[in-house]
């Protein structure tokens, strides 16, 4: 069925209902969903973590972000698809094109203006702090009414004295991001058919075989396969959830190569005792 792009009173007035743009963490309702709109590039629906809900991009940059956000300890909540529904606050500021972006041409109803993340995170101090990003294709700072709308949103936000910052695709590291998003998944341990007490197991033995071999990373999980008799592919999954856990700690903005060795990838072993042990270390 194909999904109406009209904004209307009724449409409005349901969101509103709804509850979005409404909640905290995992109960927090972003204004727009993958549903809602036809996307250019590729919509994802995840499943986050650090929110407990599953969260709504609309392209592949705001996935790339995501991924980033999802993975810094200091972040406490992400609010994807932000609504400004108090931005009446800020019309005093604004000239006449500013206001137009304000209502749809058609309808003459409101527009709902959105930011694409709104973030919560804990400062080196502790304190909670509260900034919002817009993410962008570069391409698209070139069109008159996506500038216009980052203007209203950058007024709104320095009124909520929040920090507020434009993000492209240029200033996202995507190497980064695509490891984060390939260990993740493996944090789904029952996926796979394991329990926690099994992978918790599996990942304290293949600790031990990675801090103490020379081998590639290719054959080191070969052999831990074979030496606990499980099909191909475990030792991979193990390997993923030994980083996605940060009991394994490598260079996350390089491609992770599997026929490197431990020494290679300056890798650091985080015991599950808390015992913090680097590659080739005398025990």
């Amino acid at each position: 069925m194909a999904r109406s792009s009209e904004w209307t009173e009724a449409k409005l007035k349901r969101f509103l209902a709804e509850g979005r743009g409404q909640g905290e963490r995992e109960s927090y309702r972003p204004w727009l969903t993958v549903m809602d709109i036809p996307s250019r590039g590729r919509a994802s629906r995840v499943f986050s973590r650090k929110c407990n809900r599953v969260v709504h991009l609309l392209t592949d940059t705001q996935l790339r972000y995501f991924y980033l956000l999802e993975w810094d300890e200091s972040i406490l909540d992400i609010k994807e698809q932000y609504p400004l529904l108090d931005v009446e606050a800020i019309v005093d500021q604004m000239d006449e094109s500013l206001l137009k972006r304000l209502k749809d041409p058609k309808t003459e109803v409101p527009h709902v203006i959105t930011t694409t993340f709104v973030i919560t995170a804990k400062d080196h101090e502790g304190r909670e702090i509260q900034y919002a990003r817009a993410i962008k294709d570069a391409a698209e700072l070139e069109k008159k009414a996506t500038l216009e709308r980052l203007e209203i949103q950058r007024r709104f936000w320095e009124a909520c004295q929040v920090d507020f910052a434009v993000v492209t695709q240029h200033e996202i590291p995507v190497q980064r991001s695509r490891n984060i998003e390939w260990v993740l998944s493996a944090l789904n341990v029952e996926d796979y058919g394991f329990s926690s007490t099994q992978i918790q197991e599996y990942a304290s033995i293949l600790q031990e075989q990675l801090l103490s071999s020379d081998q590639s990373i290719r054959a080191i999980l070969a052999s831990f396969e074979r030496e606990m008799k499980e099909e191909a592919g475990t030792g991979l999954l193990v390997f993923r959830y030994l980083i996605a856990s940060r009991l394994i700690q490598i260079n996350m903005d390089a491609d992770i190569q599997l026929s490197a060795t431990p020494k290679d990838l300056g890798l650091k072993v985080n015991m599950l005792q808390g015992e913090e042990r680097r590659y080739g270390a005398v025990r």
